[in-house]
């Protein structure tokens, strides 16, 4: 999957859940690509957050997982601007990785 592609145009469109749903997708990609966690189908977001061991890391992937759940599981709307705010988190936690 080419997530940025599939960011940038969920957010032209608005799409802020989804946009919100690849980013997380996105980072559990990175966590995996960095054997962080081990990726597998059906896996639950708290058995990605028990796996990881570092508080560095399992601090801001905790966070980014209630954004993640409120918004996508809970269907709550996503203002423009609080998109950017979530999507700023998501980009300082891929950088850190």
């Amino acid at each position: 999957t080419d997530f940025e592609s599939e960011i940038s145009e969920a957010v032209q469109q608005n799409q802020f859940r989804l946009a919100t749903r690849l980013l997380y997708l996105q980072c559990l990609k990175s966590l995996a690509d960095r054997n962080l966690i081990h990726w597998q189908a059906g896996k639950t977001n708290q058995r990605y957050l028990n796996e990881l061991k570092d508080a560095t890391v399992s601090a801001p992937f905790h966070e980014l997982t209630r954004y993640y759940e409120y918004i996508w599981y809970g269907e709550s709307p996503v203002a423009p601007q609080q998109f950017n705010v979530i999507r700023s988190s998501f980009d300082r936690f891929r950088k850190q990785l």
